[in-house]
């Protein structure tokens, strides 16, 4: 399943550090400057064909909706932020940050749609805060950080407490009628039942998971989705500057012909702004009865709320900012 993956990251190597014999082939496409090219905060999304819309899915067309986001300087994060600024049926977008979001990652002029909430404390919510907040449909949890070089109880505040804290107290924004949908940041290779072999973030992640969606049964007003990415293909503008081989990998998967299919078939990469489509299609389907259509609540590894990377390149190409012009038609 993973060759194709395997695959472009070797044709990745060689047009990075290209052998002797390399060099006297020629190719007929050349390797971009793999600097970001431009600040995010100008980038217009150019992904929807002229004259042609989603209408797939004609029930959702007219759902409009106000989102929350957590995490907006790293790389999935970012690209949430740029795809819910260009969303036509996202409204508002509240972003809780822990400093002021810098420049680069906030829009530049200002964007009508964006309030930034400077929160110190990701386990607590103010009632002032929760009021401010009232009439929005979901949150986009981004939040994280890398378990390389951390300790366990750390990694477990950020990636559980945080989480489950803003799961309860965003629940109150939510009805039984139309639940609050908390989407959550997990990653490939979690478990919610760990084996010796399952490493730290994976155990403590799929902890999360678990208690997120045991939270969805036992509060009405309350829907939970956890989204299980691979690979993160950063968007080129990434204020994190992603490490060399995830940059090579991303220039050759767009720019060698059927390397992107490929690897979208093999389930082993997902690109930042396909994860944060898929996430706000998940607020505007999932608010109703806690379910999804053409999911079936569990991810292919079997563990209940997920979404893992295939289901999420399905769910993403539905997004009217969807890139892939397959499920794309005339109006």
């Amino acid at each position: 399943m993973l060759f194709p993956t395997l695959l472009a990251l070797l044709v990745s190597y060689f047009l990075a550090f290209p052998p002797a014999f390399i060099n006297n082939l020629s190719f007929n496409f050349s390797l971009p400057n793999l600097s970001p090219i431009e600040p995010a905060s100008s980038l217009h999304h150019p992904s929807i064909p002229s004259g042609k819309r989603l209408s797939l899915y004609p029930d959702y067309d007219k759902t409009m909706i106000k989102v929350i986001l957590t995490g907006a300087t790293g790389i999935a994060g970012s690209a949430a932020l740029i795809q819910l600024l260009n969303h036509p049926q996202v409204t508002a977008v509240t972003v809780l940050s822990g400093r002021p979001l810098p420049e680069g990652v906030a829009p530049n002029p200002p964007n009508q749609k964006l309030k930034v909430v400077l929160q110190k404390d990701f386990e607590r919510y103010s009632d002032e805060l929760i009021s401010q907040l009232e009439g929005y449909d979901g949150v986009i949890w981004d939040l994280g950080k890398t378990s390389i070089g951390m300790n366990e109880t750390e990694y477990r505040k950020i990636h559980i407490d945080y989480p489950l804290a803003a799961a309860k107290a965003f629940a109150n924004l939510g009805s039984s009628e139309k639940k609050f949908v908390f989407t959550y940041l997990s990653g490939q290779g979690t478990s919610q039942v760990p084996g010796k072999a399952t490493q730290m973030f994976g155990r403590v992640k799929g902890e999360a998971e678990a208690a997120l969606s045991h939270l969805a049964t036992t509060t009405p007003t309350l829907s939970t989705y956890s989204f299980r990415p691979a690979i993160i293909l950063p968007l080129p503008t990434s204020l994190q500057k992603p490490p060399l081989f995830l940059r090579i990998m991303h220039t050759t998967l767009h720019a060698v012909p059927g390397m992107r299919e490929l690897a979208d078939r093999s389930a082993g990469v997902a690109d930042a702004d396909v994860l944060a489509n898929a996430m706000i299609e998940a607020v505007l389907r999932g608010s109703g009865t806690g379910g999804i259509d053409g999911w079936k609540g569990k991810g292919e590894g079997g563990d209940d709320g997920t979404f893992d990377n295939s289901e999420i390149l399905r769910l993403g190409a539905r997004s009217v900012l969807s890139r892939n012009e397959d499920v794309l038609r005339e109006q």
